[in-house]
């Protein structure tokens, strides 16, 4: 649902991506580079082909009322789209079964809605089998996300800091009153699991 009809590639010279001399160096420096580039807004592929050095970049098509489609540039595509493209690719790898890895993400929830977050998460549990070595570690500030249904009570923690700015986490599982049948959002927006925001205000703002 991002309005994008289908991605494409334009060979670019590698000279002209935004990057420091120095990473340029090391990456021409580098005989099996393969890696994927996020520079000034715009994504490119480099891998290098007969000892010569290859750029693409990633561009997107729209389709237009009248079938034909335009070009956009990822830096024109919104912060959802774009987040949507950066993290699809490490959603599809992540769900390899020979892979041994563990995907850290940071605010999973960051310029998406709360359903398309879900249905990313979905997507990796329902490729998961007893065979599988992966992990996926993420943080979210979305409470939706905070479903039964959705993860264990033991993969769901909350961070809680301390006066004098120490953070601790705690699993849902380590709760008595959380059973398999409640609804933890509840629960948590009420302050009864921690984790949730102190307010101040009224000793900053005027009366």
């Amino acid at each position: 649902d991002l309005g994008i009809s289908r991605l494409a590639g334009e060979k670019v010279p590698f000279d002209n991506i935004p990057l420091p001399a120095e990473i340029k160096e090391s990456i021409k420096e580098n005989k099996g580079v393969r890696c994927g580039i996020h520079a000034s807004g715009d994504r490119y592929v480099v891998y290098r082909k007969q000892n010569q050095l290859i750029a693409i970049k990633l561009i997107t098509y729209h389709p237009k009322a009248d079938g034909n489609e335009v070009k956009f540039e990822i830096n024109q595509e919104s912060g959802g789209s774009q987040r949507v493209l950066d993290l699809l690719p490490a959603f599809v790898e992540q769900s390899t079964e020979s892979l041994k890895n563990v995907l850290v993400i940071d605010e999973i929830d960051r310029s998406l809605h709360t359903l398309l977050t879900r249905r990313l998460i979905e997507m990796y549990l329902t490729a998961c089998s007893k065979d599988t070595r992966t992990q996926l570690l993420l943080t979210t500030h979305d409470v939706m996300l905070m479903d039964q249904k959705l993860l264990r009570r033991d993969e769901m923690w909350v961070t809680e800091r301390d006066s004098s700015g120490a953070s601790s986490l705690f699993s849902f599982s380590e709760f008595k009153n959380v059973r398999h049948d409640k609804d933890v959002r509840k629960s948590y927006l009420q302050g009864r699991l921690g984790g949730i925001p102190r307010f101040f205000l009224e000793q900053v703002l005027p009366s």
